[in-house]
């Protein structure tokens, strides 16, 4: 199975909400206390002197019942010129995440881990298929680009399926609009190589000891995402029991989400300011203080939630 996840460039670095959830709950207080931006995935954003643009908070899963559009949405993203996501559609992309999975310096994940962690590890993932001698070669941090799924969504992967955000992509390309990246694989990768090894395998207890709730976790952040309900998203994550390394965890969430916030915004002023077009960024990135739409209201756009 890893070596199908690996050829099918099916691999993404782990920025979905459980991620979130099980590692990185941490005070997200602030966001959740904005009840503008917490009820709602999709938002019209306008200022005067261009037409408006829309930006839609994904959720990167492949549930089919994801791509049956609600109209308020499928109407904009049919409308807009250019199409924006967080990543470009480089073909090198999922090669550049591969090598960065893998550790390079003769160490294997087990010299890591430890003999008991490594253990634990080997018994969660033989849910997924993966033997001990496929995942000695990986960094620590690489684990949650399986770990954090139940077996399911990743069995759906392998298979060909499409997350939301490749849907929307492949749709984007299928109808000839100019489709775009807002950040750089290599700039993806580097949030999760920035982390201390001591970090990592806080991050990988935290996700073995919680590996078993990973199916009803995903249910329950399923379920709210097609409810448009961020609020309780936000909850969901704001749950610290399992977490380890609190401070560690506020650290890698700065990086994560807020601090690529403000990248995001400041790259997406070009399409913005042109008009008529389609963000389509995760879901995570939109509420609260210093979330995209909070920045976007400080810089003079006017935004409205539509769905």
């Amino acid at each position: 199975m890893f070596r199908s996840l690996l050829a099918s460039g099916a691999v993404r670095l782990a920025l979905s909400p459980l991620f979130l959830a099980v590692f990185l709950a941490a005070s997200l207080a602030d966001a959740a206390s904005d009840p503008r931006f917490t009820q709602g995935v999709f938002w019209k954003v306008e200022r005067d002197g261009a037409s408006a643009s829309h930006i839609f908070g994904t959720i990167h899963l492949s549930d089919p019942r994801l791509r049956e559009l609600p109209e308020q949405i499928r109407q904009p993203f049919i409308a807009a010129h250019d199409v924006v996501f967080e990543l470009p559609d480089d073909p090198e992309g999922p090669a550049l995440m591969t090598q960065a999975m893998i550790l390079s310096d003769g160490r294997r994940l087990d010299d890591i881990l430890g003999p008991d962690l490594f253990a634990q590890v080997v018994g969660a993932a033989a849910r997924y298929g993966l033997a001990p001698q496929a995942l000695r070669p990986l960094k620590p941090w690489a684990l949650s680009v399986f770990l954090v799924a139940p077996p399911a969504e990743l069995a759906r992967k392998a298979q060909g399926e499409q997350s939301l955000d490749e849907w929307l992509r492949s749709e984007a390309q299928r109808r000839g609009k100019a489709v775009h990246g807002l950040e750089s694989f290599r700039e993806q990768i580097a949030v999760f190589n920035g982390m201390t090894e001591a970090e990592q395998v806080a991050m990988v207890r935290d996700l073995v000891a919680d590996s078993a709730k990973a199916e009803a976790e995903f249910a329950k952040l399923l379920q709210a995402y097609m409810k448009s309900d961020i609020g309780a998203i936000f909850a969901q994550m704001n749950d610290m029991s399992g977490v380890s390394d609190q401070a560690a965890a506020r650290r890698f969430l700065q990086r994560l989400i807020y601090d690529r916030n403000v990248t995001m915004v400041s790259r997406m002023q070009t399409y913005l300011t042109k008009g008529n077009a389609f963000v389509a960024i995760g879901a995570a990135h939109l509420p609260g203080e210093g979330g995209v739409l909070d920045l976007l209201e400080k810089q003079g756009y006017r935004v409205t939630r539509v769905y």
